[in-house]
């Protein structure tokens, strides 16, 4: 069996990354050879200190970043170790809290932005396009549906409507990444549901479309990145909740 030695992980709201490098450094090291299966959850909680909820998150980052690989009923294998320089986000990188925060942050810089030049830019036609995907959204959303895919095109076309193909090609890049992991937030949030959520995020919605229909290329800039800071504080709260439900050292 492979000897398998964690220290505590410090406490903070960087929790997640902590176990992930303390995981990371092992495989590196050589402690996990590629195949090898890592502990199980319990024993990476009891070692490092952590919930099980942080357990899941790192592997999930470490999963994002090719070291390790689930196979469900049979645990978790470490990969074989490919370093690569291109800029990636993977899929998985969106189920972590920790990391969805750090992905909502860089796209609120690059949306306001966007929006705001979208409110400068647009044409008429493209205009219609924001409102008529953004009412997409509402008939979904008033059939109790999610709307990601909806979702994904009011932004796309906020994109297309700025004029620089650029922000169009980061918008597909990230693809359904834009839409935030509401799972996430509902799955914590007892008192908040997907419902109440959605009308949120919609109204949200809404205030942009208004800004950039008025052509008002500040007012677009404020919305797009209150839209996306509210989202980082909704994800903030269930990173602190979780933290705060570590046992205390005593």
């Amino acid at each position: 069996m492979t000897l398998f030695t964690l220290n505590q992980v410090p406490k903070s709201l960087s929790l997640t990354n902590e176990l992930v490098k303390s995981l990371r450094t092992e495989i590196q090291k050589g402690s996990f050879k590629p195949g090898d299966k890592l502990p199980s959850s319990k024993v990476i909680e009891n070692q490092a200190g952590v919930s099980r909820s942080v357990v899941r998150e790192a592997i999930a980052q470490l999963k994002a970043e090719g070291l390790v690989d689930s196979r469900q009923g049979v645990g978790v294998f470490v990969t074989a170790i490919q370093p690569t320089k291109a800029f990636k986000i993977d899929r998985a990188e969106f189920e972590s809290i920790h990391n969805a925060i750090q992905i909502l942050e860089l796209r609120m810089s690059v949306e306001s932005e966007m929006s705001g030049m979208a409110a400068k830019n647009r044409s008429d036609e493209q205009m219609q396009n924001i409102i008529d995907c953004m009412h997409a959204m509402e008939n979904k959303i008033a059939l109790g549906e999610k709307a990601t895919t909806e979702d994904f095109a009011f932004h796309k076309a906020i994109a297309e409507a700025s004029g620089n193909p650029y922000f169009l090609r980061f918008i597909d890049y990230i693809g359904s990444g834009v839409i935030p992991a509401r799972e996430i937030i509902t799955k914590y949030e007892k008192d908040s549901g997907s419902e109440k959520l959605l009308t949120v995020i919609q109204e949200e919605h809404q205030q942009i479309t208004r800004a950039i229909q008025a052509q008002d290329s500040e007012l677009a800039k404020a919305s797009a990145k209150a839209h996306l800071s509210n989202s980082i504080k909704r994800h903030t709260q269930i990173e602190e909740s979780l933290v705060s439900e570590l046992p205390q050292k005593s």
